[in-house]
């Protein structure tokens, strides 16, 4: 099968291009990638020596490079914004790739017009609010009506979508969309490429990491606050790191030196910096509501799950401490997971037989 993936966030399209290629499957990536993050691309759409380049470059070549987009089985995209901020460009481009190609799906994995809307209908708790208040200080730009109306214009031209988690299905669901939406699939992690130590607690300091992107989005003010209560309560007992807008090996290089990873607060599932964590056997606090087994046949993840509360996100932090006799268990239990549910061979088996099925 021949396949475009265009888009790249966290690294899911990058695991995903290794799982379908090591299936036999012809595979391109077109991607601008994450600005800090600069992992790799076949087609080039964005990069740049600096942010403003970056952007620049975002805006003009995908139409530059069009012709590269043709005579594909399946596109695939990340988001409906492959322009950012231009709804009716992303709109033109994918009719483009409708009409060129065989079949064009859609990743449920990050944010869109229809997240942005309906998260605080089909979610107890969403980051959109907190994303607004903190890291943009202004209503998301997403949620203007020009918007919402050319993703439902784009859906036409949508053959189906595959959300990688909970919180994307229950959106696409609530737009009305559940005739389009597969069931959520897995995201892959190549196990094999991440080394993996057992993580001991011994008798020094715990090490807590949170990983800095988007402040408001991940629920790092609840974060920091937490950790503050940590070192003066347990100044002996935890060393509490927040860092972060790092490239991936330099990231993957700092994790590798923590025990406990402190992920998203307002997620209800594993996102790409918390199975890298648990690939690399390192105790995971971040989404693992019971919604989260609709991608584990009923099976809650062997995560400390964290709700966006500064105290009840303090007590499930000193909880780990107590348990720290426990580490040992739960990092092995975090590598057998992703390796079991997460396998490439198994995520990209569900992506053929799905893309078969629209075929």
């Amino acid at each position: 099968m021949k396949i475009l993936l265009i888009g790249e966030y966290s690294g899911l399209h990058k695991e995903l291009k290794s799982a379908l290629v090591a299936l036999g499957h012809d595979v391109t990536l077109a991607a601008a990638s994450d600005f800090w993050k600069k992992f790799d691309a076949d087609i080039n759409l964005g990069y740049g020596s600096n942010i403003y380049s970056y952007k620049a470059r975002q805006l003009a070549l995908p139409f530059l490079k069009i012709n590269q987009f043709k005579g594909y089985d399946v596109v695939h995209l990340i988001n409906f914004y492959t322009v950012p901020r231009l709804p009716y460009l992303n709109l033109w481009f994918i009719r483009y790739l409708k009409k060129h190609n065989s079949i064009v799906t859609l990743s449920g994995s990050g944010d869109d017009p229809f997240f942005v809307k309906y998260s605080e209908e089909t979610m107890r708790y969403s980051p959109i609010p907190w994303h607004e208040k903190y890291d943009r200080g202004q209503p998301y730009y997403m949620r203007a009506q020009s918007h919402l109306a050319a993703m439902r214009a784009c859906m036409q031209y949508i053959d189906g979508v595959i959300p990688i988690m909970y919180e994307y299905y229950s959106t696409f669901c609530a737009a009305g969309y559940a005739g389009k939406v597969a069931k959520p699939i897995p995201i892959p992690i190549d196990t094999q490429r991440i080394s993996y130590a057992e993580t001991q607690a011994g008798d020094g300091k715990l090490v807590f990491f949170h990983g800095l992107n988007r402040p408001g989005f991940k629920g790092t003010f609840l974060v920091e606050k937490s950790f503050e209560t940590l070192k003066l309560k347990y100044p002996n007992d935890v060393e509490c790191m927040i860092e972060g807008r790092m490239a991936f090996d330099k990231y993957m290089n700092v994790l590798s030196r923590t025990h406990i990873s402190v992920d998203q607060v307002f997620s209800y599932s594993l996102a790409m910096n918390a199975l890298y964590s648990m690939a690399q056997g390192k105790v995971v606090a971040g989404g693992a509501e019971a919604e989260s087994s609709i991608l584990y046949h009923g099976l809650v993840p062997p995560v400390y799950n964290l709700l966006p509360d500064e105290r009840a996100l303090t007590a499930t932090l000193e909880q780990i401490l107590e348990e720290r006799g426990s580490i040992t268990e739960r990092s092995r239990a975090s590598r057998e997971f992703v390796e079991k549910y997460h396998a490439p061979s198994l995520v990209g088996e569900q992506y053929i037989n799905y893309w078969n099925s629209l075929l």
